[in-house]
């Protein structure tokens, strides 16, 4: 098999993923049974693929299963984790909400690191503006040592919050305009 076909065929894998999450995503029970999943219409593979595909979505913690009746016999119903998205999405367009959702990620701790360096030049400047008014005399501490360093770590932080803080604003913004365009019977 050539690099070609074997992504070729990932990406179909992914497209099903995402139909077959689409479903749960739509049922109004909030999880779904096997049968109803490889029932669906947009689907075109059998309900033993379908179970397939399931068990992978569970190896890779994006849906979940209980049985429901018998410990034993009883169906199985599916539905999504905790951190998988709820709206629907085109099952085409899956890649570019995956890539918003870990930009958000990202993004978010690129605000907290900045928040912590922000804070960090705050109290450095502080603590030298403390040792020259009481007179200390700590090299660390000195005015123009510490409030210099103070500040540029304060500015590098706060820069880094606005970066996170609109980068974090655009995944959202972009995540939500692909949600609501897409099409999930697509």
């Amino acid at each position: 098999m050539v690099v070609r076909d074997y992504l070729a065929e990932k990406k179909e894998e992914r497209i099903t993923d995402e139909k077959i999450l689409n479903v749960i995503r739509e049922s109004d029970a909030g999880f779904v049974g096997t049968t109803e999943v490889s029932d669906d219409e947009r689907l075109e593979i059998q309900e033993g693929a379908v179970r397939n595909r399931l068990d992978d979505l569970e190896d890779d913690g994006r849906v979940h299963k209980k049985r429901l009746g018998h410990p034993e016999r009883g169906n199985l119903a599916w539905y999504l984790a905790d951190d998988e998205r709820e709206r629907p999405v085109s099952a085409d367009r899956y890649w570019l909400a995956r890539l918003c959702e870990e930009g958000r990620e990202i993004s978010g701790n690129v605000l907290r690191i900045g928040a912590v360096v922000a804070l960090a030049g705050m109290m450095t400047v502080m603590l030298s503006i403390s040792a020259d008014l009481y007179g200390l005399q700590m090299a660390v501490l000195q005015p123009s040592t510490a409030g210099s360093v103070g500040f540029a770590l304060a500015a590098a932080g706060f820069a880094n919050v606005a970066l996170g803080g609109l980068f974090k604003f655009g995944f959202n913004l972009t995540e939500t305009i692909v949600t609501r365009r897409s099409t999930p019977t697509s």
